[in-house]
């Protein structure tokens, strides 16, 4: 009977104890408080920041687990379950912090610990996978086997190394049954570890919205000096130019996102070393809710202009053998009048021909109709691939060599998507 009398009491004590050791509870200011036990202060005004930054974590949450089901046609793939898993996270991140907060269940018992443990099991999958969904589509804007690979194992060195020890400084600061000078020390080791979990997980987002802002740059460059790709033209009839205009939007959206990513990382950042702990863990959840929906937005939308991409590439091919089968046809290329004014469209239509002259006038005096093959490159000799098939062959059978003992489900994952 004595022990369990005196066991609250010593929780009370402790609680009490640390409580000098944190900011008072009595204004916004006291948004520092919070680590141990709850909100014990009586600032309206903090209790709506809270209440509100929670439930629109909740809401933006449920939102995004709702539109991922009815978006998807299938359920697989590791971009599919790393961002529902992620936002499923956000869930009992909130619902933990506003327990613990508001105090919805005694913190002087140990079902005071519910709320420890939802908000940790609902922190794992928030933070690790968001990072997660950002690396399943960066295959999508680069094919460096070395950049995916060293930038998985970060994702998982990092929560790795640091998501168990703040756990356990979570739990220790927490506790109930500590003494006052052992909690102190929790808590203590809680608030510098809180910030060095805070910019390991930065670096990490950084490097990732890094890799996303320049391998766009890149590609915008290459589409401006590329200019209008023979691949995007439909017959005069614009479509060429309005999927083009297609993905550089979405290019440009990718690239703002990541940026937005790194700015909102930094805010929060600040917010953790102005020790605004309450602020901080609040408005954690606000943030990656919003960052994951961006994220859904735009990376479903460049697995689109890839996928409707490779069917423009098959077609093409597709239709330049039908050509090449069919030499009677002959190649369909408009003549242009020496006036230098087209005939009715004034653009070359999509063949061979057309691929090799690109958009230059031909002269008068060339007869289309008699042209019967490409006659811009010299037929090979019968038997010989040219130097340049014969390389790629080459370097084709070198690497399905290199990579007969590879086993692991990384070096799969890339392989499936052709990359490196």
């Amino acid at each position: 009977m004595a022990s369990h009398s005196t066991s609250p009491n010593l929780g009370a004590i402790a609680l009490a104890y640390v409580t000098d050791f944190i900011p008072t509870q009595g204004a916004v200011a006291s948004a520092g408080a919070g680590i141990s036990g709850g909100y014990n202060g009586d600032s309206p005004d903090l209790k709506i920041i809270i209440a509100f930054l929670l439930g629109l974590a909740l809401y933006n949450a449920t939102e995004l687990i709702v539109l991922a089901f009815v978006t998807f046609q299938r359920y697989e793939g590791l971009y599919f379950w790393s961002l529902v898993v992620s936002a499923f996270g956000i869930v009992p991140y909130s619902l933990g912090f506003l327990i613990k907060f508001f105090q919805l269940l005694d913190v002087s018992q140990d079902v005071g610990y519910v709320a420890v443990v939802l908000l940790t099991i609902g922190w794992y999958p928030m933070v690790t996978g968001q990072s997660i969904v950002l690396w399943s589509r960066l295959h999508l804007v680069t094919n460096s086997r070395c950049v995916l690979r060293y930038t998985l194992y970060m994702i998982i060195v990092n929560g790795i190394v640091l998501h168990p020890i703040t756990t356990v400084l979570t739990f220790g600061s927490n506790s109930k049954s500590l003494k006052p000078n052992t909690l102190q020390r929790f808590v203590h080791g809680y608030l510098i570890m809180e910030k060095i979990q805070m910019v390991g997980f930065f670096v990490q987002e950084f490097i990732l919205s890094t890799i996303y802002i320049k391998e766009t740059v890149r590609l915008l460059k290459l589409s401006e000096a590329v200019q209008d790709d023979v691949r995007s033209f439909d017959d005069a009839t614009g479509l060429g130019l309005l999927k083009n205009g297609n993905v550089r939007r979405t290019m440009y959206q990718l690239l703002a996102i990541n940026v937005l990513i790194i700015i909102m990382d930094l805010a929060l950042l600040g917010v953790v070393f102005a020790n605004l702990y309450i602020i901080e863990t609040t408005l954690k959840g606000v943030v990656y809710s919003i960052k994951l929906k961006l994220e859904f937005a735009v990376l479903g939308k460049l697995v689109q202009l890839v996928r409707a991409r490779d069917d423009s590439d098959n077609s093409f091919m597709q239709r330049n053998s039908f050509e090449h089968r069919d030499p009677s046809s002959g190649p369909t290329l408009e003549k242009i009048n020496s006036g230098g004014t087209s005939g009715a469209t004034g653009r070359l239509n999509r063949t061979p021909l057309s691929n090799d002259f690109g958009n230059q006038r031909l002269p008068e005096f060339i007869d289309l109709r008699r042209v019967r093959a490409d006659v811009t490159h010299a037929e090979a000799a019968d038997g010989d691939d040219g130097w340049e098939t014969r390389m790629h062959k080459k370097g084709e059978r070198w690497r399905r060599r290199a990579r007969v003992n590879r086993g692991s489900w990384i070096e799969e994952e890339m392989d499936r998507h052709n990359i490196g």
